[in-house]
C-alpha cells in the first residue's frame, strides 16, 4: 500500500509540473501566411482587445482542452490586440472589421473564408467556429474566383457562383458585379422570387440598371419585403444604401448620394423623426467623405442641434436604452453548423447600437469639426457643446479627449489641460491603451499641439 502511495505521489508530481497546453501561435503575421501556405492549412487570425471592464474569464474558452486540440489541429493560428496598431491596423482596414474581438479565417491559399465576432467566454462558440471554418476551407477559394474573373470569365452562372461566394466570406461590395450578371437574364427569370432576392441581395446600385430591373415586378418585391425575416430586410438595405453611398463618394454624385439618403429614409416607414435623421446623416457623411466641408459644416450643425441637443440627457438616455434592447433582441439567431445541427448564438448587436449610441455620435460629430473647422470660432464652439452633452452622457475617456482637443483649438489652454488629465485618469482605470493620450496630453501642456 505504501509503495502504490508513493508510486501515486511521483505521477501527480509529474503531470503537475508538466507545461500547460495552449493554443500555438506564430510570431508574426507574414510567418503565419507562409505556414498556412506550406502546410496547407487554414489561417486562423484572432484580433483580441482589452474589455471594457476587468472581466477573468473573458477568454477563458480558449483555455480548454478541445479548444487547444482543435485550433493546434485544424489551424496556423496567429493572434494580436487590437491596440497593437502596427499589426493589427492593416488587418483590420483589408478584412474590414467592426466589430471586436473579431476571427479572420483564410483559407491555405490566402482566400478570405469568412470573418466573425469572437466569443471567447466559453468553448463551445469556440468550437462551433472552427467547425464552421473547417468546412468552408473544402470550398473552392476566392483566390481562384479572384483570378478567373480577372483572366475573363463573366458568364451568368460564374458571376452568380462568384457572388454568392463573396456573400458567404462577408464581401457585399458587389454592385458592379450583379450590373454585369443581369444583362444575361430572360424577362421570365424577373418574375421568379428567388432571382429578385439574389440581385437584391448582391446589393445594386439604386437607379442602377440591375436595382430597376429587379424590381419591375412589383407584387414580387412586396412579397419580399413581406416574407424575409426582419433582419435579413435590414442587412438588404443597408448593402443597397452603402454600396449606392459608395459609388456616390467614388464619382462625387450628389445626385447619387441623394439616392441613397432618400432610400434610408423610406427605411423607416412611419417612424418620421428617425427617417429624416437617416436621410440627413446620410447626407453629411457624402459631404465629409467628398470634402465638400462648406456644406458638411452648415448641414452638420443642424443636424447635430436639432437631433440631440433639443433632446434632454435623460430623453436620450431612455431612447438609448430602448433601442440597445431592441439590437440586443434582433442579435439573437439560429445558425446551421454541419451536422452538428442548429446551435442558438448571440452575434455582436454592440456595433451596430451601443448603450451610449448617442454619445458616441455627437462625440463623433464634435471630432470631425475638430478636424474641418479650421479656426472657425462658431464652429468650434458649436462643437464643444456637443462634445460637452457626449460626457454628460457618458463620460469616457475618448470624449474627454475630444473636449480638451476643442478646448485648445479655442485657446482654452489651462482647461484643455485639465480635461486631458481627465481622460488620462478615466483611461488608466479602466486599463485602456494610454499611449496616445499621454503624447496628446504633453503637447497640450507644453502648448504645442
Amino acid at each position: 500500500m505504501k509503495k502504490s502511495i508513493v508510486i501515486f505521489c511521483i505521477a501527480f508530481f509529474c503531470v503537475a509540473n508538466l507545461p500547460a497546453q495552449k493554443i500555438k501561435y506564430e510570431p508574426t503575421f507574414d510567418k503565419a501566411r507562409l505556414l498556412s501556405k506550406q502546410e496547407k492549412k487554414p489561417l486562423a487570425i484572432l484580433i483580441t482587445i482589452n474589455p471594457p471592464v476587468y472581466s477573468p474569464n473573458f477568454m477563458a474558452g480558449l483555455q480548454d482542452q478541445k479548444v487547444i486540440e482543435k485550433f493546434n489541429s485544424s489551424f496556423i493560428n496567429f493572434k494580436v490586440d487590437k491596440s497593437d496598431t502596427a499589426v493589427s491596423a492593416k488587418i483590420i482596414k483589408d478584412y474590414k472589421l467592426s466589430r471586436f474581438p473579431s476571427f479572420i479565417f483564410l483559407d491555405a491559399k490566402g482566400g478570405l473564408m469568412f470573418t466573425d465576432i469572437a466569443l471567447l467566454v466559453r468553448p463551445e462558440p469556440l468550437l462551433s467556429i472552427a467547425d464552421r471554418a473547417m468546412a468552408a476551407s473544402t470550398e473552392k477559394s476566392l483566390v481562384e474566383y479572384d483570378s478567373a474573373y480577372v483572366g475573363g470569365s463573366n458568364g451568368g452562372t460564374f458571376l452568380k457562383d462568384y457572388i454568392l461566394r463573396r456573400e458567404k466570406a462577408g464581401i457585399y461590395s458587389n454592385a458592379s458585379l450583379i450590373e454585369k450578371y443581369v444583362p444575361g437574364l430572360k424577362v421570365s427569370n424577373l418574375n421568379s422570387y428567388d432571382e429578385v432576392l439574389f440581385i437584391l441581395k448582391a446589393g445594386p446600385v439604386i437607379g442602377g440598371n440591375a436595382y430597376r430591373l429587379a424590381r419591375i415586378n412589383k407584387c414580387l418585391i412586396d412579397s419580399i419585403y413581406k416574407t424575409e425575416p426582419l433582419a435579413d430586410r435590414i442587412a438588404m438595405n443597408n448593402v443597397l444604401v452603402k454600396n449606392t453611398m459608395d459609388s456616390a463618394i467614388v464619382s462625387k454624385s450628389e445626385g447619387m448620394a441623394y439616392e441613397a439618403a432618400s432610400f434610408a429614409q423610406l427605411s423607416w416607414s412611419k417612424n418620421y423623426r428617425e427617417a429624416s435623421k437617416a436621410r440627413n446623416f446620410k447626407m453629411i457623411q457624402y459631404y465629409f467623405a467628398v470634402k465638400d466641408t462648406a456644406k458638411y459644416l452648415q448641414q452638420a450643425t443642424n443636424f447635430y442641434d436639432f437631433n440631440y441637443l433639443k433632446l434632454s440627457v435623460d430623453s436620450i438616455r431612455k431612447l438609448d436604452s430602448l433601442n440597445f434592447i431592441a439590437a440586443k433582441k434582433n442579435a439573437e439567431e439560429t445558425v446551421s453548423i454541419g451536422d452538428n445541427g442548429s446551435i442558438k448564438r448571440t452575434i455582436s448587436f454592440t456595433s451596430t447600437h451601443t448603450i451610449d449610441n448617442y454619445a458616441t455620435e455627437l462625440n463623433n460629430g464634435a471630432w470631425n469639426f475638430y478636424l474641418l473647422g479650421g479656426n472657425k470660432d462658431e464652429y468650434l464652439i458649436k462643437a464643444m457643446q456637443w462634445s460637452r452633452r457626449s460626457i454628460e452622457l457618458s463620460p469616457k475617456a475618448a470624449f474627454y479627449d475630444t473636449y480638451a482637443h476643442l478646448l485648445y483649438r479655442l485657446r482654452l489652454y489651462d482647461e484643455s489641460e485639465s480635461m486631458q488629465k481627465k481622460a488620462l485618469e478615466l483611461s488608466a482605470t479602466n486599463k485602456a491603451e494610454i499611449k496616445a493620450l499621454r503624447e496628446e496630453y504633453n503637447k497640450i501642456k507644453q502648448r504645442n499641439l
